[in-house]
């Protein structure tokens, strides 16, 4: 493993992923119901020097892209996640929409599907950022909506 590297690996932590799935967790998203969620995700993004970019895809229903600059050159590397959760389901012991830990597991609603994942694209390309590492191309976080609509949006997106 070369010095790069370890710097990025170095950023990482459980605590910091397990915190920004909580916060995605506390937000609500269903399907068409996703606006709220990126419009924080925007300005979590926007707060850290990302070049950002709100898509309307249909009325009011917007879904975020988040672009990490590189040095140019490269090619982009895109993270494509959704923001669109599954409906509940019934018998939670804890409220779904405030997270709760019990030993390695984080519940909350959309963890499975795609708040943690989400997290997780977000958490690395943040490590690459914090570490001060510029890649020879873009980074660009795409999380849409309508998943469960067949992608439709990515679609869009692209």
């Amino acid at each position: 493993m070369n010095e790069r590297d370890r710097r990025v690996i170095a950023e990482i932590t459980p605590e910091a992923i397990v915190a920004l799935a909580s916060d995605l967790i506390r937000i609500p998203s269903f399907k068409t119901e996703e606006t709220p969620l990126a419009r924080w995700l925007a300005a979590y993004f926007t707060d850290r020097g990302y070049a950002v970019e709100l898509q309307e895809v249909e009325p009011g229903r917007l879904q975020v892209m988040a672009r990490l600059k590189g040095a140019g050159g490269g090619k982009t590397m895109m993270f494509n996640g959704h923001l669109d959760i599954d409906p509940l389901a019934l018998g939670w012991r804890h409220d779904p929409w405030e997270p709760a830990v019990e030993g390695d597991r984080l519940y909350g609603a959309g963890v499975m599907n795609m708040k943690g994942g989400d997290a997780a694209m977000i958490s690395a390309a943040e490590a690459i950022r914090k570490a001060g590492v510029s890649l020879p191309g873009d980074i660009l976080i795409a999380l849409v909506v309508g998943e469960l609509q067949g992608g439709i949006v990515t679609v869009h997106m692209l």
